[in-house]
């Protein structure tokens, strides 16, 4: 069916086989892994029990392939989720710190443009004044300059 160009899950829905098995059947088949049984040789059951859920073995069937109680392969189950979620735990502990950075700096932010707004405000005000003394100015100017030509 691989070579025939039907999908992974068709395959998989068909012969019902878990995507992990089926991947290993064409990877094997294509030379491209080692035995399994070759790998793991020598290794503690948690090791193999381990690395079959990273396969995405189900308890039940690690239980079965390694010979263990399920209590053990669930046991060995809630060990690889707590793995599992180690690098998102410290992903969401820097995710946590960047957002406080950036809360602070829109505060920081934030204040600046309050002072800024409040430099453009003070600007205006000053340029209104400056206008109105010049025309002030500039009406003494003339008034002066017709009584001198008179």
């Amino acid at each position: 069916m691989h070579h025939n160009g039907h999908t992974w899950w068709d395959i998989c829905r068909e012969v019902r086989l878990s995507p992990s098995t089926l991947s290993n059947i064409i990877k094997s088949e294509a030379g491209y892994v080692e035995d399994s049984e070759n790998q793991l040789a020598g290794k503690s059951k948690e090791t193999k029990a381990l690395a079959l859920f990273a396969e995405n073995e189900e308890p039940l069937e690690v239980a079965i392939e390694l010979n263990i109680s399920t209590d053990e392969a669930i046991n060995f189950y809630q060990k690889f989720q707590r793995l599992k979620c180690i690098p998102l735990e410290d992903r969401q502990i820097k995710l946590t710190h960047e957002i406080k950075q950036l809360e602070a700096e829109k505060s920081r932010t934030y204040s600046q443009l309050i002072n800024l707004r409040n430099l453009v405000i003070e600007s205006y005000r000053m340029l209104e004044f400056y206008k109105t003394e010049c025309e002030r100015l500039l009406v003494l100017y003339c008034q002066r300059r017709q009584l001198y030509l008179q």
